[in-house]
């Protein structure tokens, strides 16, 4: 049985390369791509791959949806519109003008960091006496990303042997073979859901394999898999799981995952004023080999010849540890109230009160990291924190009526399980991009938890703080409220909060509803959590044209 929730080892052990930081040169067809060509020059194939079938509408209608449709890179690779969010939450898919019931039934998660995230599992949780699960991609976890645990909930697992013909433990892969066997996973497997899902892309397999095929773009599938790709009714398939995991690749990229965010940049800041083997002193580098410490340290975008530089002496604590000296104090105090479960640790400069914390002074935190914090005892300091355990958990959000054809709460894990003891229970997503609009779009509504209800990181902090109506003061709604709006205060904030859509295992009452916060101090938790949204700039490929389909008799 897994041991820990989240492993550094395991993220930092993907390929670091920048497979999209050099331009690949077009060929005219699929034949002249069939030349040798090293691992590396396979690899960056592959990721070029992903990234023109991503933003590609494949769908039937032609041309209406891609997975930027859902997944747009400007909005933190969620949900791209503000008036979607506002209201109905679940995005309209490729059929929606002609069928208003072809739309999903919950908020696009980001894709963003999603490769990131470890194969559903039972593991070992320190704090409580039984094991819980992790893990696996879409809200409930389905996509397992490994031998299913749950078959009759999980979707369909994509192995080695799929999309190469050799088995995961072969002793002689070559890198492009390993490099494929660490894109397999939850992300591979989610890929291949959304092009035939009715109320996404709503195509087919072998419409998707002869898209490609005729896409200006073929020749890359070409280059990365060594043959041409085939639509046969023998080979569609394989061909399908192949583009599946060539979306993986894109997704596992630098361009999808940067780490680019103020509080990134802040931190890089300072790791480049110390030696590796200061670096190693860490908390989070305590227990790791140097080699995994180096490959965390490449994924964040560090060379060994980047660290060990002259800097002026850090006026309070430590290079590398909170609090940051490239944030903001307001950010800072954020920070550790993000990161206290109990009280706020002595030292900490509170900016709400302008004092410093002593033991005679106490400060609640606010728990966040309960949920939203890759290990248990993470500090927040670790280069590829994604603010998620990945677990699933209820913390009574209210049910979203304005998702069309919704009259209860979504059973969550349960809908994969078929456990009872699992319905409302959530998979934590990463914080990464949370506050992420458009540029220029100040007024930009973003929508919060699956069911959307939260339309600002104020109101859903607010919750957190003071969702326990028996003794935060803040108090139960009319069975009339059940809208953020409706239950808007003069304040800007929610003035009662509707019941729990469900209350099966809920955290009011046990880690939020009553922190005894000041409003002061939710600003500040939501001022850090801004630091988050990546500042690197996405663009897009360019429109892929087809050639008209042509079909032999024999698939006629």
């Amino acid at each position: 049985m897994t041991t820990t929730t989240f492993r550094a080892s395991a993220i930092a052990g993907a390929v670091t390369l920048s497979v999209l930081a050099s331009a690949l040169s077009l060929m005219p067809s699929q034949a002249e791509a069939n030349v040798a060509l090293d691992d590396s020059e396979r690899i960056e194939a592959l990721t070029e791959l992903g990234k023109r079938v991503f933003f590609d509408p494949i769908s039937q209608p032609r041309g209406e949806q891609s997975c930027s449709s859902c997944h747009d890179p400007s909005t933190g690779w969620t949900g791209p519109s503000s008036a979607v969010n506002e209201v109905e939450v679940a995005m309209p898919g490729a059929a929606f003008h002609h069928d208003p019931e072809a739309r999903g039934g919950l908020r696009p998660p980001t894709n963003a960091y999603a490769t990131l995230i470890p194969p559903f599992a039972e593991v070992e949780n320190p704090f409580l006496p039984f094991p819980i699960l992790v893990g696996g991609a879409f809200w409930d976890g389905r996509a397992e990303g490994d031998d299913p645990l749950y078959p009759d909930g999980a979707t369909e697992h994509i192995y080695l042997a799929d999309v190469l013909g050799v088995t995961e433990d072969d002793p002689d892969l070559t890198l492009f073979e390993q490099t494929v066997r660490g894109y397999l996973g939850p992300v591979a497997d989610q890929a291949l859901n959304p092009f035939t899902n009715p109320v996404e892309q709503n195509t087919r397999e072998k419409g998707v394999c002869r898209h490609v095929e005729r896409g200006d773009y073929a020749h890359l599938f070409a280059k990365a898999w060594g043959e041409p790709i085939i639509c046969s009714n023998a080979t569609y398939r394989t061909s399908f799981k192949r583009i599946a995991v060539a979306l993986a690749a894109y997704q596992d990229s630098p361009e999808v995952n940067s780490f680019s965010s103020r509080r990134d940049n802040a931190l890089r800041a300072e790791l480049t004023c110390m030696s590796l083997d200061e670096i190693k002193a860490l908390p989070w580098a305590g227990n790791l080999e140097q080699g995994e410490v180096e490959s965390i340290l490449s994924r964040f975008g560090l060379a060994p010849d980047d660290l060990g530089a002259s800097c002026a002496e850090k006026q309070q604590g430590e290079f590398g540890r909170f609090p940051l000296a490239m944030l903001t104090e307001e950010e800072n105090w954020g920070h550790d109230l993000f990161y206290s479960f109990g009280p706020v640790p002595a030292g900490a400069f509170n900016s709400c009160t302008k004092t410093v914390i002593t033991a005679d002074n106490p400060k609640p935190g606010a728990r966040c990291v309960a949920c939203h914090a890759n290990n248990p005892g993470d500090d927040g300091s670790e280069p590829l924190q994604t603010y998620a355990d990945h677990a699933y958990h209820n913390i009574g959000a209210p049910v979203n009526y304005e998702i069309p054809g919704v009259v209860e709460s979504a059973l969550g894990l349960a809908g994969h399980t078929g456990e009872e003891a699992d319905i409302g229970l959530i998979k934590t997503p990463t914080l990464r991009n949370v506050a992420k609009a458009p540029d220029g779009e100040p007024d930009f509504v973003k929508a919060y938890l699956s069911n959307g209800w939260f339309k600002s990181l104020e109101s859903l902090v607010h919750f957190y703080n003071t969702s326990d109506v028996s003794s935060s003061g803040v108090p139960r709604c009319a069975d009339d409220i059940v809208t953020e709006a409706q239950a808007m205060g003069a304040d800007g904030l929610p003035a009662c909060w509707p019941a729990p859509g469900h209350t099966n295992a809920i955290s009011i009452g046990f880690v939020t509803g009553n922190l005894g916060l000041s409003s002061c101090d939710e600003q500040a938790i939501v001022a850090y959590l801004r630091t988050f949204d990546d500042q690197r700039v996405v663009e897009r490929p360019p429109t892929t044209s087809t050639r008209p389909e042509r079909r032999s008799r024999t698939e006629r």
